[in-house]
């Protein structure tokens, strides 16, 4: 599949679940609808298998939480069968304790661990819970089970973590994991005042760690991500697609909300295109046709 801009569409990433087990409050649902009609194992296998039928060679399992559902080593295990490149998941690291070795085993190649901060008040204050010593050893549980590389999802709030950077530089640096530096964006409506509160521009943060670079490399598949090699074998990512007219027009990437509709753009909901019905009808073209709708509206945010 390629859109009418000429961006193949390679990626697609698959909310599972609305629920989590913290609750952090920034979060946005990855712009689920309804959240009262959440997709089986059958259904999301299916819809991953049609899409590999359109070229889709990446999956990426998101949530809520996606490893709350007791079914997500199984749908694991069945998507890996299908004709894809990679499989990943990202997680906030709960429950990787004990189930990284099994989601391994399953087939998914890697993890990316939401981790905002090292610091056990801030954790609290961010995802209401006191579980960063088990997310710490989760992540040291996906590494020992192979699902590298491990990418370290760090969203910089203003006047919360962005006096931890160098911190968690280590923390990755010392565990052979990347850190992904990420922009808080203004995605829905209703995180307004999260966005005016917390934002923080990364470019400051980015001169710092140029600094001290050794190698800058520019992951063109990946929306066009730059990614700093450092002294030491530490590697950060930045993350800031905000007004950024590379990042869209290299974008590869469907998403499908954990109740069912395709979604062709993170940054909208007005143009989402509804799979799961016609899949419930058993209506195969009408799958079919919902993913090429999905692929016909997209353009770049910018």
């Amino acid at each position: 599949m390629e859109d009418k801009y000429g961006r193949p569409i390679t990626s697609l990433r698959i909310s599972v679940t609305e629920n989590c087990n913290l609750d952090c409050f920034y979060c946005h649902n990855e712009g689920c609808l309804e959240g009262n009609r959440e997709m089986s194992t059958e259904e999301i296998v299916k819809l991953v298998e049609y899409a590999t039928d359109f070229g889709i060679e990446k999956v990426k399992y998101t949530g809520g939480e996606p490893l709350i559902r007791d079914d997500m080593v199984d749908i694991i295990e069945r998507t890996s069968q299908f004709s894809l490149k990679d499989i990943s998941l990202t997680t906030n690291g709960t429950e990787l304790v004990s189930k990284a070795d099994g989601l391994e085993e399953a087939g998914l190649d890697r993890v990316n661990i939401s981790l905002d901060t090292l610091d056990g008040e801030k954790y609290k204050k961010i995802t209401g819970s006191s579980v960063l010593n088990k997310v710490k050893r989760g992540i040291d549980s996906a590494i020992n089970a192979g699902l590298t590389p491990v990418k370290l999802n760090t969203l910089l709030l203003d006047g919360i973590n962005e006096d931890e950077v160098e911190d968690l530089i280590n923390f990755s640096t010392e565990r052979g994991a990347i850190l992904q530096l990420i922009e808080l964006e203004n995605v829905l409506p209703e995180n307004d005042s999260v966005y005016e509160k917390y934002h923080t521009d990364l470019d400051d943060i980015e001169e710092r760690i140029q600094d001290r670079t050794m190698d800058v490399r520019t992951r063109w598949l990946m929306q066009v991500r730059r990614k700093y090699i450092l002294e030491g074998g530490g590697e950060v990512e930045i993350v800031n697609p905000m007004h950024n007219s590379e990042f869209c027009s290299h974008c590869t990437r469907l998403r499908i909300t954990s109740d069912g509709y395709l979604k062709p753009c993170l940054m909208r909901n007005d143009n989402l295109v509804d799979v799961l019905s016609p899949l419930r009808e058993g209506d195969w073209s009408g799958v079919q046709d919902a993913y090429k709708e999905a692929v016909r509206r997209r353009e770049p945010y910018y």
